[in-house]
């Protein structure tokens, strides 16, 4: 019988070459317990997975769990800023927290704020990194992140282009909770899109949101990591190993 895993098996079997991929986690700040379970799953295979941190939802008991988490292995985690309220300033549209509706000015301020709260609690973990809140930000949040001497934007890859000369761009291309909950095929689906970034990208995003998983609806995640971390073809990164690489 067909397994939806058998896809992604066979695009790694054949490939020349390491097939490179990072998790990039969302919303960290909200359903910690969900988040502490995804990490977990991520810990027993050493995968490495990077956390897009909300700065105000980051509260001390948040913190302390997280940085004894990347003490135990910093190599195989990463933080990184979520925004700073995780708020839909749009009155029309789609939401957007770093939308056009917002002046350069309050978008630093808030991009700052955010900034001096992470720095305080996660220290020299955190890296220089930011991932707006549905994926969606504008020319000016750029600008702002370069002089707020930020290093790395990561979005979905489906967002609008914007111009950098100093901060490089890593996008996510496959939403997991997005073709889980749109599918009635789930699962063979998965493995179909999974098989077919590897096939096509140099190196391929899988965004999560842990707050859409429970224990149950981990098990598919943790079959996927279990194939990951037994096949000497897959090359799990995080965004911080992107930085020097073309």
């Amino acid at each position: 019988m067909p397994n939806w895993l058998d896809p992604v098996k066979a695009i790694l079997d054949r490939a020349a070459t390491p097939v490179d991929v990072f998790f990039r986690d969302d919303d960290a700040g909200w359903a910690n317990d969900r988040l502490y379970l995804l990490l977990d799953e991520f810990a027993k295979v050493e995968i490495p997975i990077d956390l897009a941190v909300i700065p105000e939802a980051l509260e001390d008991g948040l913190g302390y769990e997280l940085l004894s988490r990347w003490r135990q292995n910093e190599h195989r985690l990463g933080f990184h800023q979520h925004g700073y309220r995780h708020t839909n300033h749009e009155k029309e549209g789609r939401k957007c927290e770093f939308g056009n509706s917002r002046s350069k000015d309050k978008q630093k301020d808030d991009l700052a704020k955010g900034q001096h709260v992470l720095r305080n609690v996660l220290g020299h973990s955190l890296d220089p990194f930011f991932t707006p809140p549905w994926n969606r930000c504008t020319q000016a949040t750029v600008e702002c992140l370069g002089e707020l001497n930020f290093q790395l934007l990561s979005r979905d890859i489906t967002a609008t282009n914007l111009a950098s000369s100093t901060i490089k761009q890593i996008p996510v291309h496959i939403d997991w909770s997005k073709i889980i909950k749109s599918s009635g095929q789930a699962l063979p689906e998965m493995g179909e899109v999974i098989a077919s970034n590897f096939a096509s990208n140099k190196l391929t995003g899988i965004m999560l949101h842990h707050e859409d998983m429970d224990k149950e609806q981990l098990q598919p995640l943790a079959e996927l990591l279990a194939v990951f971390s037994g096949h000497n073809k897959l090359r799990g990164l995080l965004l911080r190993d992107t930085l020097g690489t073309g």
